[in-house]
This record gives structure tokens, sequence and C-alpha cells, in this order.
């Protein structure tokens, strides 16, 4: 049977949605089939799911159908009141509400924006629906602006009052809480519930990359014409600056982030604004929104583009100058789909700040059976905090590597050098609205003290190719180079790479001088395949086109030794279509000879082979092709006899069975160094890191 959980806020705005994603995320990457379901919507229609639920289904991919996320909107309930059918709506809700758990162990549902949302209800429509589905009541506060004893007394007030009406509380989430106190006002906050009996689940940072709005919220409230700058509208904004003073006078309010807010003809300002992109010391702006229907004249604006280089996004609205501020200044940034990072930001933090195991203990368990993807990655979490290792990540010119090393820094993960302009990767990660610490350090290959010892270094280890000084030059002077380098003399532990460029640039200084480990000739990869109930190792799918008998034997040692690395007993299966001695042909004495050559270097592993997949992963299958076997049935390790077989399979697997692929993870390498994917996202970049930072902690 279904159990159900009502999350509600003591205000609007206070993140609700946030908490609900979150929790979702949690719960799928820990096996249970949870889904959202929002009773009321603020919807146009019934049946046409709200933003929020629209992004969250879409955001974590949730199985659910997009007319089981809503059931009715606010304007139905408020014309329901107003008719005295209430009862018609709230057994509508209930109707819907039982369509959607039927198939699902944990239904979340998001309350109305406020728990006061209908004051002509005498009773509160969260508790009707409460009362009628069995649910608890998970509260959401805000601490911003306020104290722990002011936001314990609210959220003990509202509590009281939930539970007067009869309502089961289960606990309460703070939210917006500023990250400079946080630590205070959560242990202040603890102990001001503690007597209320009130259970506290987390408190969670106030995010500005969540807070503030963004030049997309500027477009849609404001209906602007965008005239320039389209590709960068995800930029966040700090503050708001209407520039109606001289030029001189204004360039005092410039910061970082602000939104310039400027008559349409005052060019001047216009060109101010995109000088401070070409300028590395001056606060560059987020954007620019010219008001009054004035259009730039053509030749300023071919100026402005060139200064900004088409980085800084122009507006442009009817509205005058004060109308216009203050509309901008009213709007509430809003969740979108397409916003990977902000689902990347609540994950990390939800992981962080959100005592998911204490609530799923509470009320939410999903029981299942083994080590989960979102446990396993916990565990592996924490084994890279106990020794945090120094990684380098060359591109720094890319926002999705600024982005991963905010949220690897925010998790202790590991430390992190950025190779780059220091002024320019400040001026990058400024306009994302990140705050690196001391712990995010930034190198200059090109005038890095240490650029000709590592010139020089390079020269002696390439003798034999014959390098010369002034090829060796031009090699260090790229980043990937600049980089592994620094690995092989130990001024970081190893080097993630590949947002950008190919696996074959990002290998192939590795290659030339870190090398591969004693006993090892090749390097290959493994892909942590994390399923709903286990994680899986699948090698190699990423690197040794058509492997050799004795490469593939290599593959197989080297992933069971990756997965025993991170805590996964290796159970190795040579995969091949026939099993055990069913079959013959070439194919399947090249997987039958690397098995015993792998038994030979190593008799204590355990492997089988060749194996075909579903009798490596299936017990009742293996029962009847492999009976006697100790892998068949319960493989952790899976081995493919090419990478044409592997990388469709795990892509496979990844997209069918919505399973999360980490990886490639490289092995074999005296040092390591992981290549990212060209596509790969946030999340993907710190789980990268953080497996290389663990790899680095075994060298």
């Amino acid at each position: 049977m279904s159990q159900p959980l009502i999350i509600v806020a003591t205000e609007a705005g206070v993140g609700k949605s946030v908490v609900a994603l979150g929790l979702l995320d949690q719960m799928q990457r820990q096996g249970v089939r949870a889904c959202y379901f929002k009773p009321v919507s603020l919807a146009d229609a019934p049946g046409r799911p709200g933003r929020d639920a629209d992004f969250i289904q879409r955001a974590i991919k949730l199985p659910c159908a997009k007319d089981h996320l809503t059931a009715t909107t606010s304007a139905a309930v408020l014309t329901a009141l107003r008719n005295g059918t209430y009862d018609e709506v709230l057994d509508h809700i209930l109707e819907v509400y039982e369509r959607v758990s039927r198939d699902h162990d944990i239904v979340v549902c998001e309350g109305v924006d406020s728990v006061r949302a209908f004051p002509a209800l005498e009773s509160d429509i969260n508790v009707d629906i409460a009362k009628n589905i069995n649910a608890p009541l998970l509260l959401v506060s805000s601490g911003a602006d306020r104290t722990a004893e002011d936001t314990a007394a609210d959220v003990t007030l509202v509590c009281s009052e939930l539970r007067e009406r009869g309502a089961e509380m289960l606990g309460v989430v703070v939210n917006q809480v500023d990250l400079k106190r946080h630590s205070e006002f959560a242990d202040n906050l603890r102990r001001s519930l503690r007597s209320s009996q009130i259970k506290l689940f987390g408190v969670m940072p106030r995010l500005p990359a969540l807070a503030n709005p963004r030049l997309t919220d500027v477009v849609r409230a404001l209906q602007a014409e965008v005239i320039s700058g389209e590709e960068y509208l995800e930029t966040w904004i700090g503050r708001v600056l209407v520039a109606a003073m001289s030029l001189e006078n204004s360039l005092h309010y410039f910061e970082d982030r602000s939104l310039i807010i400027t008559p349409g003809d005052r060019e001047e300002i216009l060109l101010a604004a995109a000088a401070a992109y070409a300028c590395d010391n001056t606060p560059r702006p987020s954007g620019v929104v010219l008001t009054g229907g004035f259009e730039p004249r053509r030749k300023v604006m071919a100026l402005v583009r060139g200064l900004s280089q088409g980085r800084m996004p122009i507006l442009q609205v009817s509205e005058p100058t004060y109308a216009t501020a203050v509309a901008v200044n009213a709007i509430h940034p809003v969740l979108e789909t397409h916003q990977e990072d902000k689902v990347a930001i609540i994950r990390t933090t939800v992981d962080e700040y959100l005592d998911f195991d204490q609530l799923s203990h509470k009320r939410v368990d999903g029981g299942a059976p083994s080590e989960t993807p979102r446990r396993f990655l916990r565990r592996l979490r924490d084994k890279a905090r106990s020794d945090p290792q120094t990684i380098v990540l060359p591109e720094s010119d890319v926002d999705r590597i600024l982005q991963a090393a905010q949220v690897i820094r925010q998790q202790n993960i590991a430390k992190i050098v950025l190779l780059g302009e220091e002024a320019k990767v400040q001026k990058s990660a400024a306009q994302l609205g990140l705050e690196f610490d001391a712990d995010v350090s930034m190198v200059d290959p090109a005038t890095d003290s240490r650029f000709e010892e590592y010139v020089k270094t390079l020269v002696e280890l390439r003798k034999e190719k014959n390098l010369t000084e002034i090829a060796a030059r031009d090699l260090m002077r790229d980043r990937t180079y600049f980089g592994t380098m620094m690995v092989y003399k130990g001024r970081a532990d190893g080097m993630v790479s590949g947002a950008t460029t190919t696996t074959e640039a990002t290998l192939r200084p590795a290659l030339q001088f870190i090398k591969t480990r004693p006993g090892f000739k090749n390097v290959s990869s493994v892909f942590f395949m994390c399923l709903p109930d286990r994680v899986l190792v699948y090698g190699d799918c990423a690197v040794i086109p058509k492997p050799t008998v004795e490469q593939l034997a290599e593959i197989a040692l080297s992933s069971a030794e990756t997965a025993r690395a991170f805590g996964i007993e290796p159970r190795v299966a040579m995969l091949s279509y026939s099993t055990g001695t069913s079959g013959k042909g070439q194919d399947v004495e090249f997987v039958r000879e690397a098995t015993e050559l792998v038994r030979q270097r190593n008799p204590q592993l355990s492997i089988e082979g060749p194996i075909q997949y579903d009798a490596a992963i299936d017990p009742g299958v293996a029962r009847t092709k492999l009976p006697d076997s100790a892998v068949a049935g319960r493989a952790t390790v899976f081995v493919f006899p090419d990478l044409n077989t592997g990388n469709n399979t795990y892509k496979a697997v990844q997209r069918s069975a919505d399973a999360i692929a980490i990886g490639p993870v490289l092995q074999g390498l005296n040092m390591p160094v992981n290549d990212l994917s060209r596509g790969a996202t946030v999340t993907d970049i710190v789980n990268t890191v953080m497996f290389t930072a663990i790899q680095a902690q075994s060298c």
C-alpha cells in the first residue's frame, strides 16, 4: 500500500518545491517507486500541470502521467467555495490521488502555496486532504532575515494550529538560512524546537543561484524583447541598479551580477556596461534592460556587441524606467526544466543538509534490498572527505566546470585547481554567482613560476622521441598537458578533463609520461551503473575498441581492482553470446581464453566466462544455465568482449532502466586522470572528481 506525505509551507516562497524535488530525487536513487502529486495547482486548467509540477517531473524523470500530477486548480477551489461544492472538489482530489498511489510506494504531495491560502474555508485544505489519505505533514519554513528563536516560534505556532485541526505532524525543514550563520542557526533552532516536540529534519542554506531571479525570469515577467545575448539569459541577478545618474556617478554603483535598468537613449550607460566585459578589473553586470521603447543606434549596438563579445544580455521594454524597476523587483524566480544547474544544486544541497535517513526511518521507508546508488554515492563522498585530494580541472572556461567546483567545495569532496587566467576565472565565477573558498586555487600556465621546469621535464621524458624544447614549450601551453604534468610532479593528486576535448586529448599526455602501473600495459575504463537497487561495474566501454585476449584479461583484472577500491566485492562475468560450454566459435573461444588467463594471474578472483548477461545477473536463469557457479546470477563486474558491445549496452541500460552511469573511470595509470564526456552535466563532473579523488587516495 502506498505511503503518502504532504509538504506544506508556513508562507509562500519558502521553497517547498525545492524540498519536494530533493526528496523525490533521494527516493528514486534509493530504489523507491516514488511519485509527485500537487492536489491544487496554479495551472490555468485542471489536468494541465503547473510550472513546478512539470519541472519536478521532467527534472528527475518521474514515471508519472501528466494528468496525474495535479487534480484541480486554486481558481476551481475558490469557485467551489462560493458555490458550496467544496466536498465535490475534495472527492475529485481523492479520486486522482487513488489513481496516482496504485503503482507507487510513496506519493509526495505538495500542498497549496500557504496553509492559509483559502481564508473562506473554515478548515485547512491541506489538513482535509491529509486526513482522507492518512498522510503526515512535513512543514517547510524560512529562516531568511530572522533569528533561530523567531523561526522556532513561527514553526511552533503553525504546528500547533495544524495539530489542533487534526493533522499528524512529521516534522519541519527550515530553508533559506544564510550560509555564513548556518551552523549557529541550526544549533539554536534545534535547541528551541526540542521542548515543542517538533522534529527538525534539516536546515538548508539560502543559495543565490536558486533564490535570485535570472534574465529568463525578467524576459518572461516583462515580456521583454531580447536584442542581444540570448544564449546568456540563464545568468542570475545579484541586485537591480537603475542608472539614471551621469555615467561617472553610475559607475560607482556597478557590481558583478547587477541588472542595469536605464532608458534606451542612454547609450553611454549601455557602452559602459559592455566595456565591463572587456575589462578584467571592472564589475561586470549580468545584463541591461533598456526602457521607454528607445532602440540604440545600429553602430552603437555593433560596438556594444564587439566590446562584450555578444555575452551581455540586452533586453528592451516599452515601459518607463520606474515601472520597469518595480516590476523586476517583484519577480519571484521559478524553476525551469532546462535549468540543469538548479537541479544539481538542489540535489547536492538536499544530500548535504537534509537528514533523509532519519526521515525515511520515521515514516517514509523504501526498503531497498541492497546497497542503493544513493548509499553508494554517500559512502564514497564520506571516503573522499576523509582525506581530501587535490584535483586539477584544466577547463576553467566552461561554466559547468566552475559550477561543479563550487559543489565539490561545498561538500568538501576535494581541493580544486582551476587552470586559466585568475582574473577571467573569477569574473566568470562571479557572473555565475559562485564564490570559491581558499581550497580552490587558480593557476595560469602561461605565467606560472614552474612553467620552464615543466618544459625541461617533458623534454627529458620524451627524449627518445626527440622532442625539442620549442615543441615541449608549445605542448606545455596546452592546459591538458600542463595539468597532467602537475599530477606527474606531485603538485596535484589527479586530473579531470574532457568537457570540451576528446578522450584522446585527455589520455595522450597521461600515456606519454604518467604511464601505466607496474604489471599493466593498457589503460582501460569502467562505468559504475547505478540501478535502483544495486551498483554494477561495466568495462571496457570507452577506451579499447577491439581488445586482444591479453588486453581483455587485463580489463577484467583492472575492473575487479577498481570495483574493490570502491567497496564493491568483485564477481566478474566475462560476457559472450554463449554460457559455459553450450556454444562454440571464435568469439566464444576468445572470451574463454581471456577468462583462463585471468584465473592464472589471479586464482583468488571470482570469475565466470564465457557467460551471457542474463545468466550473469538473474539468479533464476543462473540456476538453469550454470547452477554450480559462484558468479552466475550475482555478478557485480561485467566485462564486455569489445567496445562496440560495451558502449551500446551501457547506454541502453542507462536510458531504458533510467540508471545513473558514472564514468568513464580510467584504470591502469600510475596516477588518476579521468575523462568527461562532452555532454557531462554538473552532477557528472562532481561524481567524476569524487571518483578521481578516491583513486588518488590509494596511489
